[in-house]
């Protein structure tokens, strides 16, 4: 992808539109920052990002007693969207709120050690399960943060008839059908193709198990009473005092959508650590000495690792408004696409672009490293403005808090070529995982 979008920018300029791609309309990619940036905050008072047209459809139509009229925050639009949101922030996005889950979050990244400790001698399982591994860790701490309550995803044996497996094998399902039918080039809305015919089998799997797991929730909170301490309230108990549908559908899609963020994230950290020993030891020394320095440093290797790899590599707006950008008149009803993770790792922006650097994150002004010479929204690894990532606290803090168990447990090196990416709608990546992990107590 990054190939094509060279070509694009390099033989058109800064504003390149593409028709009839990816089983969408009009699409222009603007690879200027202040090209987008005009567009995407003169769009914020409503901004319109186009959802799935099959979630769309099986929620609205094939299932809308289910949902109650609901799109949910990942295909609602308009007064829908913000009221919905509105009502999720507080308990989302509130940094006070946030932390107060961290106790729970750190023992979820003790066991996972200890489950990684039993298994580290096991190089071909690493090799083909480290990422099922890390999803069932953010799973597991998805569903504190969710649902108030653990699910024992990192019990040493989980049968592939698990509820929790059967839960994030339903959601993998669901990413690569939705590739395949919207942005492949697929009939299913006129035909019921058998990947439609699938991925409506998984939604009706992830519903139904997300649903087990919250009514269960529910009556635990039932029979503990809901007069507790602010820090004992999951999400979902946030929300039913404010509104009891949306509480259902939040703690549904965050099951749905919240677990292949951190696993990818951790991932491609865990790979430029291992890939760096010099950052990797100098991490490690921080957190034996210093609480307040490691996370300042752990902050800056965490920027590093998602400014040179996106979880979805951009970012998009439909207009509903005219604009002229660049001289160039841009209609309403077209999909503006920032190419943020292309943005990222170019020269013109980043010196040294394609080397992980924390440093970048940390020096002076003066330094010609500085992240700061760069346009301010060449790097949007979890979105802009009011659209951006609701989850974005809670899975920097499920990360931060991983990734000081493992580092301080173990010294991980990586043996073999560099990690393949495949992108699709979000990027993956590829098996094997050659990660060596050995204890450095």
């Amino acid at each position: 992808m990054f190939d094509v979008l060279g070509i694009l920018e390099g033989k058109f300029g800064p504003l390149v539109k593409v028709d009839g791609v990816f089983a969408r309309g009009t699409m222009l990619f603007l690879f200027e920052p202040d090209h987008f940036e005009q567009v995407y905050r003169a769009e914020e008072a409503n901004p319109l990002r186009p959802g799935f047209q099959v979630l769309d459809y099986y929620r609205t139509q094939l299932r809308k007693s289910r949902y109650g009229g609901l799109h949910g925050l990942i295909n609602a639009q308009g007064p829908e969207w913000r009221e919905f949101r509105t009502k999720v922030n507080p308990a989302l996005l509130l940094p006070k709120l946030v932390k107060l889950y961290a106790p729970g979050i750190d023992e979820i990244a003790q066991d996972f050690v200890q489950r990684l400790s039993q298994i580290t001698h096991d190089d071909a399982y690493i090799k083909d399960n480290f990422e099922l591994e890390l999803t069932k860790f953010s799973l597991e701490a998805t569903a504190l943060v969710a649902l108030g309550s653990r699910l024992g995803c990192l019990k040493d044996s989980l049968d592939s008839d698990h509820p929790a497996r059967r839960l994030m094998k339903s959601t993998r399902d669901i990413f690569e059908l939705t590739y395949k039918l919207e942005i492949r080039p697929s009939p299913w809305r006129y035909i019921a193709t058998p990947a439609y015919k699938m991925v409506i089998e998984a939604y009706d799997t992830q519903w139904e198990i997300s649903m087990m797991y919250i009514n269960h929730a529910r009556k635990k909170l039932e029979q503990r009473g809901y007069d507790i301490p602010e820090e004992e309230k999951s999400v979902l108990e946030k929300l039913i005092a404010i509104d009891e549908k949306v509480a259902v559908m939040m703690a549904s899609e965050m099951l749905l959508a919240g677990i292949d963020t951190v696993s990818f994230v951790t991932t491609s950290l865990l790979f430029n650590l291992a890939m760096n020993q010099k950052v990797q030891d100098k991490l490690r020394e921080e957190i034996r000495t210093s609480e307040s320095n490691y996370k300042r440093y752990f902050r800056a290797c965490l920027k590093e690792a998602l400014r040179l790899r996106h979880v979805v590599p951009a970012n998009l707006r439909r207009t509903h408004r005219d604009h002229i950008v660049g001289g160039y008149y841009i209609p309403k009803g077209i999909d503006v696409i920032a190419p943020n993770e292309y943005l990222s790792r170019s020269e013109k922006f980043y010196p040294q672009p394609e080397e992980f650097i924390p440093e970048r994150w940390l020096v002076e002004k003066s330094d010609p490293l500085y992240y700061g010479n760069a346009h301010p929204l060449v790097t949007l690894p979890f979105g802009f403005g009011v659209r951006s990532c609701i989850g974005r606290r809670i899975a920097e803090l499920e990360i931060e808090l991983l990734i000081k168990r493992l580092i301080e447990e173990f010294k991980v090196t990586w043996n073999g070529p560099p990690i393949k990416i495949v992108n699709k709608l979000t990027n993956t990546f590829v098996k094997p995982y050659n990660f060596t992990f050995t204890s450095v107590k």
